[in-house]
């Protein structure tokens, strides 16, 4: 019995880390998920995702078409991590012990501690390009100041995060409305001055922006627990499911479309540099809303980037890991003045391949295992670590991207399916891998018991 009394407390420092919340510190509601994911996700960087599809080569049509598949399809992954913290009662990769072994535990941790930490920098670069352009201020003295600020929310933890992000989706909420009004009656004359982008169609390209898109969302998905895990442990599945695949839904199609909207203009420039150019006289109050909207990403990758630091076994307190990972973010673009952010946001978007495996092995394990008695016996690390490589191995050859295109990726013009071959992949063959060792297991029960 923990003798910790933490529940719905605020304005106190959040005690736990990446241990299973006890029973009696579980508290909250699913539809506070509707917030947190909506909340994070309202941010400029989303708008700049739905560019994508426009620089492939798309037409608007077909660039919001892959928008919408993409976003229907892969928020629906990150709503099943999401359903998974009320059971597991802690974040989604420490838990999954059981599938990938100590080592393997601590391998995964690693790549979700960089993925965190590299795009809170690069949030951390389009926060600061926002702020120079409201304050005299250096690039450094601007980095320290937003990286603090977003520290703070990350310091206090759970609770605060949830509040912070209940507010936060109103108040952005509102000034993006107003964002999106601004942008859409410019629109015309924008065009006008620049043009207008027309694009094509190509089911390589398509799938390739469909594919980017689905990426994003399930990038995701191994914190989806993080911000679930206080729930009692009796809540339903299906409404954290629901409510954080509204959420992720809604804002992500929402900003990305309006992204594919305004970066259909063909207007070459800096992102600070474009938006202030469409929103005219609404330049100061827009760049405000860029700014305030990064800090629940920012608190999000810092929080999160501090539990994985927790779980590749490092003796850390939570507070201080999330110090670390924002610490260690500032110090990646203090010296490159924004310049490094493209080169390591391409960077990221390759990591991010190892997602899809991995959450083809946890989801098959967390919604199979509990229907198969022959399954459960099973808790061998190995079946989980090579069904995760051979996932991974499988992709390569479909991988399309800056770094690194597959061979055939090429022949199929440039679509990039590897996300979903090797979820599946890896899924299927883990279940098979796992039923055999069952049904051996089985037959040695029955012999020794003869």
């Amino acid at each position: 019995m923990s003798e910790t009394v933490y529940q719905e407390k605020v304005m106190e420092v959040e005690p736990f880390g990446v241990e299973k919340i006890p029973k009696e510190e579980r508290h909250g509601q699913p539809k506070q998920m509707f917030t947190l994911w909506f909340a994070t996700n309202l941010n400029v960087v989303t708008w700049f995702t739905g560019f994508l599809g426009i620089e492939f080569g798309l037409s608007l049509k077909y660039a919001v078409l892959a928008i919408i598949i993409g976003n229907l399809t892969g928020a629906a992954f990150l709503a099943m991590t999401s359903a998974m913290g009320p059971s597991l009662g802690r974040p989604v990769i420490p838990g999954s012990g059981r599938v990938f072994g100590k080592m393997g535990v601590a391998g995964l941790s690693i790549f979700n501690l960089m993925n965190n930490t590299g795009w809170l920098a690069v949030n951390l670069v389009l926060a600061v390009m926002a702020l120079q352009k409201l304050a005299p201020l250096g690039y450094h003295a601007a980095l320290l100041i937003l990286t603090l600020a977003s520290l703070l929310i990350a310091i206090y933890g759970y609770n605060f995060i949830h509040t912070f992000t209940r507010w936060m989706s109103i108040i952005v909420g509102i000034l993006f409305v107003m964002v999106t009004v601004v942008a859409l009656k410019n629109l015309p004359a924008v065009i006008a001055v620049n043009g207008h982008g027309a694009g094509g169609f190509s089911w390589g390209i398509f799938i390739l922006a469909v594919a980017v898109t689905f990426s994003y969302q399930i990038s995701y998905t191994p914190i989806g627990a993080d911000y679930s895990r206080y729930l009692p442990e009796k809540t339903s599945k299906l409404q954290v499911w629901r409510f954080t695949y509204l959420g992720m839904l809604a804002v992500t199609t929402w900003l990305e479309i309006l992204g594919a909207l305004t970066a259909s203009l063909g207007v070459q420039t800096g992102p600070m540099e474009f938006f202030s150019t469409l929103m005219g006289a609404f330049t100061i109050p827009a760049l405000l809303t860029i700014i305030l909207s990064i800090f629940p990403i920012n608190a999000v990758a810092m929080y999160s980037g501090g539990l994985a630091m927790q779980s590749m076994g490092i003796p850390i307190k939570r507070w201080l890991s999330a110090v670390v990972i924002g610490g260690t973010a500032m110090l990646l673009v203090s010296f490159g003045t924004g310049k490094l952010a493209d080169t390591y946001s391409n960077f990221l978007l390759l990591l991010s391949y190892w997602v899809a495996p991995w959450l083809g092995v946890v989801l098959c394990d967390f919604f199979c295992r509990q229907k198969n008695p022959a399954m459960e016996r099973c808790s061998f690390g190995w079946m989980g670590i090579l069904s995760f490589l051979c996932g991974v191995l499988i992709s390569i050859p479909f991988m399309n991207s800056v770094f690194f295109v597959g061979p055939l990726a090429k022949n199929l013009g440039g679509a990039d399916i590897s996300y979903f071959l090797s979820m599946v992949v890896s899924g299927m063959l883990y279940l098979a891998i796992v039923k055999m060792k069952g049904a051996a297991s089985v037959k040695v029960a029955a012999h020794t018991e003869r």
